[in-house]
C-alpha cells in the first residue's frame, strides 16, 4: 500500500464520520447548506484530484455530486429501491425483463428456505453490495446468512457510509428479497452499465465475473472499446458485440426517461436481457469508477441536464 493510500485510508476514517454527522443532524431531508457543501469539496478534492465548483457544477463527477448533495425528489427514493423498483421497470417497460422474484421479507429467520429452489440470491433493497448467491441451498450457512442479513437491515445506507449524501437511499424502508440466481455456464451472467444521458446512452462498461477477477471494458454506444491512456486497465480481450445489444440500448434508454443522468444496469442471459438496477449515484464518493473519469469527465458533464423539466 503505497503512501498516498494510506493518507487517503486515514482521511476517510477521520473526516468522513464528521460529514456523515452532521448530514444526519442538521441536514436531514433538505438540500445541503453551505457547510456540508463545504465538508464535501475537502472530500471530492481527496477523491478526484481538483476543487469542486459545486454552485456551477459543470463536470460529470460535479453534478453527480451535486445531485446527491441537492437533489430531494421522491423519485431518486423510488429507483434506488431495489424492490420498489420492480413495479416502477414493470410500468414503464413491462415486466419480462425482470429477474423472477421468489420471496420478501423483513425478518431473516422468516427466509422459508424449504420452499425455495436449489439455488438463490439473496439481496436487501436499501444499498449497495447486500448480495449473497446461494449456488447450493443445502450448503448454505443459514445462521451466518441471518446475521450478515441482521448487520446490513440495521444500516441505514443513506446515513451511516461514506459521506451520508446520497440521499435517494435514505428514506428506504429495509426489505430482504430473494430472486432466481440466473448464470451463464454456472457463473453470473455478464453485466452491462448504460450511462445514459438526457435518455440517450453514451458509455456502456461490461463487466465479468463480477464476484471474481472482476474484469471490464467500456464502450461507447456503437459498441467500439473508448481508448484511455496506458495506466487504466482494462480487460485484453476484445468482445463481440451481442446479437441483441441493440435490444439493450433501446431498453436502457426507455428507462432513462425522465432523467438527465442514470445508469441502467442489464444482464444478459444468452438471448434474453434482465434488469439490475437503476443508479442515480453511481460509485459518488469512491475513488474507483467504471471508466477513466479524468477522460470523460468534461465531456459526459456537458451532456447532462438536457432537459430542466428531467431530474
Amino acid at each position: 500500500m503505497t503512501i498516498s493510500n494510506v493518507l487517503g485510508k486515514a482521511f476517510r476514517l477521520a473526516y468522513y464520520p464528521i460529514c456523515r454527522s452532521y448530514a444526519r443532524l442538521f441536514v436531514k431531508d433538505k438540500p445541503a447548506d453551505a457547510i456540508l457543501r463545504s465538508f464535501c469539496r475537502l472530500a471530492f478534492l481527496t477523491v478526484y484530484g481538483y476543487w469542486p465548483d459545486l454552485a456551477r457544477p459543470r463536470l460529470f463527477a460535479e453534478r453527480l455530486w451535486d445531485r446527491m448533495l441537492h437533489a430531494r425528489q421522491p423519485l431518486l427514493t423510488l429507483i434506488s429501491d431495489k424492490y420498489l423498483v420492480r413495479d416502477y421497470v414493470a410500468e414503464k417497460v413491462g415486466p419480462g425483463c425482470l429477474i423472477p422474484l421468489l420471496w420478501s421479507g423483513e425478518r431473516p429467520e422468516d427466509i422459508p428456505y424449504d420452499r425455495l429452489p436449489h439455488r438463490f440470491v439473496i439481496k436487501t433493497n436499501h444499498g449497495c453490495g447486500y448480495n449473497i448467491l446461494v449456488p447450493d441451498k443445502a450448503q448454505a450457512d443459514r445462521a451466518g446468512i441471518a446475521a450478515k442479513l441482521a448487520r446490513w437491515l440495521a444500516v441505514n445506507y443513506g446515513e451511516d457510509t461514506y459521506l451520508g449524501i446520497a440521499w435517494g437511499y435514505r428514506n428506504i424502508r429495509p426489505v430482504i428479497i430473494i430472486e432466481e440466481f440466473i448464470t451463464a455456464d454456472g457463473r453470473p451472467p455478464a453485466d452491462f452499465k448504460f450511462y445514459c444521458f438526457a435518455g440517450r446512452a453514451e458509455v456502456v462498461t461490461v463487466h465479468f465475473d463480477r464476484y471474481g477477477e472482476k474484469k471490464s471494458i467500456a464502450l461507447n454506444r456503437d459498441f467500439e472499446r473508448l481508448r484511455f491512456r496506458p495506466s487504466f486497465k482494462q480487460y485484453a480481450v476484445d468482445q463481440p458485440k451481442p446479437p441483441n445489444f441493440a435490444a439493450m440500448l433501446d431498453l436502457a434508454e426507455r428507462l432513462s426517461q425522465g432523467f438527465n443522468f442514470l445508469r441502467v444496469d442489464l444482464y444478459r442471459l444468452e438471448e434474453r436481457i434482465y434488469f439490475g438496477e437503476l443508479t442515480p449515484y453511481p460509485v459518488g464518493v469512491s475513488k474507483f469508477i467504471s471508466f477513466d473519469i479524468r477522460d470523460l469527465d468534461r465531456p459526459l458533464g456537458e451532456k447532462w441536464g438536457g432537459n430542466p423539466d428531467w431530474i
